[in-house]
């Protein structure tokens, strides 16, 4: 597949979480707050767009919709990721 420009950005905003979640983790968590905007484009790729699982960063093995749709959980090999809207 070949992502559009939405999930292109999708995609850059969850390399920039990757990135940066172990400054702020702390033992097996970290929260990491996007732009309402930037959250909602990660929010409408993963979970409205139907976007492929494989087109996402290798790292983040799950995902889901979290506290009543208002953050995202990633989840990679150390770490369970909340992304809120801040």
């Amino acid at each position: 597949m070949d992502p559009g420009l939405h999930v292109k950005q999708a995609i850059n905003h969850l390399n920039k979480i990757l990135s940066y979640y172990p400054f702020v983790q702390e033992g097996d968590q970290a929260t990491v707050a996007l732009t309402p905007e930037d959250w909602q484009v990660v929010a409408d790729a993963m979970f409205r767009m139907g976007t492929p699982k494989e087109v996402f960063p290798d790292a983040i093995e799950e995902y889901a919709l979290t506290e009543d749709h208002r953050a995202i959980r990633l989840r990679t090999a150390d770490c369970l990721i909340t992304v809120e809207a801040g």
